[in-house]
Order: structure tokens, then sequence, then C-alpha cells
């Protein structure tokens, strides 16, 4: 009988250790799909989707917001007023492309945070992100990326469908807050 209890308490000790080493990064503010927008602002700024990297099946009916040549609106002055959080679909200016100016993609990484992609599976400070956004199930190659270190203003930026973000940080590197023009704030339905 004291055999058993020392086992089980071995066992619970385990159990608990390997518990508080598997802390994830959560993300519950940020919504699925970006919402309709029947009359917008006029400050907002429509703009065209050029690249297809946040195409994922989310639910959209047809057809999706983030197809190619089609329009989302973006609010310019967003960020004036509040911080970029993760989670946030961002208009940002590319770096080195001189056929494309700008793209969209999500904010995953902080500034201070430590970035890394385990076979297609985000970590921030080695601790999983738990989000809609932070596995793509698209990944078949299990690709994953060494870690980087963002310094003070810098973001790391991805596409939703990771394979079809060639303008992101996964090619482009972080990316500094200037260069994060303004948030997805949702669409039009045509």
């Amino acid at each position: 009988m004291t055999r058993k209890l020392t086992v089980l308490g071995l066992f619970l000790f385990i159990a608990l250790i390997l518990n508080g080493c598997t802390e994830n990064v959560t993300d519950t503010a940020t919504e699925v799909k970006i919402k309709v927008i029947e009359k917008p602002d006029p400050s907002l700024r429509k703009v065209k989707v050029r690249t297809d990297g946040m195409l994922s099946e989310v639910g959209y009916s047809q057809p999706h917001p983030f197809g190619v040549d089609n329009e989302v609106l973006l609010d310019l002055k967003y960020y004036e007023q509040y911080d970029i959080s993760r989670g946030d679909i961002v208009v940002f200016k590319t770096k080195n492309k001189k056929d494309q100016d700008t793209d969209i993609a999500r904010v995953v990484g902080l500034p201070g945070e430590a970035v890394s992609i385990k076979k297609g599976q985000v970590y921030i400070n080695d601790n999983k992100l738990k989000a809609f956004y932070g596995d793509d199930s698209s990944f078949d190659n299990n690709d994953s990326w060494k870690v980087v270190h963002l310094k003070d203003n810098e973001y790391y930026i991805l596409a939703d469908v990771r394979w079809k973000g060639v303008n992101d940080s996964q090619t482009a590197g972080p990316f500094l807050k200037k260069d994060i023009l303004g948030k997805v704030v949702g669409y039009e339905q045509e």
C-alpha cells in the first residue's frame, strides 16, 4: 500500500511539473472573421487584396473578403488611439518589393518577445500560441524557423496561410511600427 502511494505521489509530482512547463499564450479577443460593415465610415479606406495569404478556410461565404482583388476596409488612424495587438490584421509596407508596396497579414509577435515556429505552430517565448491562427494546418511540410527576438518597436507579422505569405516576417523579418499602416476592420459585402 505504501509503495502504491509513493508511486502515485511521484506520478502526480511529475504531472504537476510537466503541466507547469506547458504554458500557452492565448488570444481570446480576436474574432475568427472580420465583420461586414454595412455603411462604412468615410474615414475608412478601401484596400485591394493583392495576395491570398489571408485566404484561410474560416467560414466566410463567397466571395471571401481576402480573395485577390477584393477590398477590405482599413482604419489608418486606429493605431493613433490604440496599441497594436496580437491577432490584429494589418496592412503593412513590404520590404524590397518593387511590384507590391503593401500587403495584409496578422500580427503574432509583439515587442520584446521571442517568436519561433516549430512544425507550423507559432511559439511566443517558448509557449505555444493557442489561437485559431497559431497553427497553420495547410503546412504539410512541417517547416520550422529559428527564434527571432523582437526589439522595442518590432512586430512579427504572418499570413494565416503561411506558405502564401510571401511578404511577411517569415521572409522579411520583423516589421517596425512605422511599417504598419493601419488595421483591417472589416469589409463591405456586395
